[in-house]
């Protein structure tokens, strides 16, 4: 898959003007308040209409009022700047006060957010000048310069040169994220003119029924023929690191209930239960309900001692007093599967997984209740986060499958089981 241009924000000068504007209704407003002349004011804001090819704003006498596309696009903004307030008063701690964080954040330059993120990106400064096709002094002035600016080490050396302190780390992320909203503001404008693409980026788990992603998607990309959806399988730990960093918008799969940080939240589409799989010509798959002796005489594909299936796996072994020999053990859900059909052994998958991907054909889902702690598939997302059309178009189909998905496993569930004897 090609990889997507990097995004660049416009110009800082051009965002702040346009947002002073919004905020005051009024050039002259936005003047006193920035401390520029109402020409320097007017300028940067024709330069910022040019470059997004929309008017922002109608003039009139009684002042500066926004068009629907200047709504649009400043409440972004408006986000955009807040959350760049929000970055410097969490670094700056105890120093942080509103009037210092106004006016450190409003000295804050595109070539300081630039350098920031291209360091946090590449990892130090060297690879980051090298990617920014600047000199490696050059941008050690940028980086340096805004280590003075706050007062706060935002660098350290690291094994492969000089990167990023944990306070720098944190800052980059923070204006990253909030870069997203530029962004967003961005695809809103190209949707609302139907001009250009939009698009979004999901996150997946290994485990997520695909097939209902798939069938969301098809449904979102017929209202909305010039999106881009670009799908990104990955871990949990990974994915979620991806999105805190504003480079996913959502993650799709198992929901940890609660995230691992106050800044994520979850809902919950359905009920994903773990469940004992064979092959389809399994001995124990050619009767009736088996009885949990009946699994002692086969051996296991164990999951690797990182994800959650190897402990409900581990604890299901030591109730049920099965085989505990580990001969196989694997983190491949393409290896589990091939696995499970040449042999007779058993393992543990999402029942969601076997019906969602039509694997019924090749996988057997043993009438033998797994208890384990109730586990749910949904949506992970940043709780400050503010979908697109697009995204809110998407999150809703997703809804409705997963909804379909829910009532057609719940009809198999119901269906009756013939018991054998003890």
């Amino acid at each position: 898959m090609k990889k997507a241009p990097a995004f660049r924000l416009p110009r800082l000068n051009r965002l702040r003007a346009f947002d002073g504007v919004r905020v005051a209704g009024a050039m002259s407003g936005a003047a006193s308040r920035l401390h520029l002349t109402q020409p320097a004011i007017t300028r940067s804001i024709r330069s910022l209409e040019h470059e997004l090819r929309v008017t922002l704003f109608k003039r009139a006498a009684g002042g500066s009022f926004l068009t629907n596309e200047g709504r649009l696009f400043g409440r972004r903004t408006g986000r955009f700047f807040a959350q760049l307030n929000a970055a410097v008063a969490d670094v700056l701690g105890s120093d942080a006060g509103g009037d210092n964080v106004e006016r450190l954040t409003r000295k804050i330059s595109d070539s300081h957010i630039q350098v920031l993120l291209a360091i946090a990106e590449t990892g130090n400064f060297r690879r980051a000048a090298r990617t920014l096709g600047i000199a490696e002094p050059t941008l050690h002035r940028a980086a340096r310069a805004l280590e003075r600016l706050l007062g706060v080490a935002l660098y350290r050396m690291l094994a492969g040169g000089m990167g990023l302190s944990p306070a720098g780390a944190e800052l980059a992320r923070r204006f990253a994220v909030a870069a997203v909203e530029i962004k967003a503001g961005l695809d809103e404008l190209a949707l609302q003119r139907g001009s250009a693409a939009t698009s979004m980026t999901i996150g997946i788990l290994v485990l997520a029924p695909k097939r209902l992603l798939s069938s969301a998607a098809e449904k979102v990309l017929e209202s909305h023929p010039q999106a881009q959806l670009r799908l990104r399988e990955a871990s949990y730990a990974q994915l979620v690191r991806e999105m805190r960093s504003g480079t996913i918008d959502v993650i799709f799969g198992a929901l940890r209930a609660p995230p691992p940080f106050d800044d994520l939240q979850e809902e919950a589409l359905f009920e994903d239960p773990y469940s004992v799989v064979c092959r389809r010509n399994h001995p124990l798959a050619r009767g009736g309900r088996p009885r949990r002796a009946d699994l002692r005489a086969y051996d296991w594909i164990f999951p690797t001692a990182a994800l959650p299936r190897r402990t409900v796996l581990d604890d299901l072994i030591g109730k049920w007093r099965l085989s505990t020999r580990v001969q196989i053990e694997t983190d491949s859900l393409g290896a589990v599967i091939s696995l499970l059909a040449v042999s007779d052994r058993l393992s543990l998958l999402p029942r969601g997984y076997v019906f969602g991907e039509d694997r019924s054909s090749q996988l057997k889902i043993l009438d033998v209740p797994v208890p384990h702690v109730r586990r749910m598939v949904g949506l992970t997302t940043r709780r400050d986060w503010l979908p697109t059309a697009l995204h809110a178009d998407f999150i809703e189909r997703l809804r409705e499958v997963s909804q379909q998905h829910r009532a057609a496993a719940g009809a198999k569930t119901k269906r009756p089981g013939k018991a054998r004897p003890s």
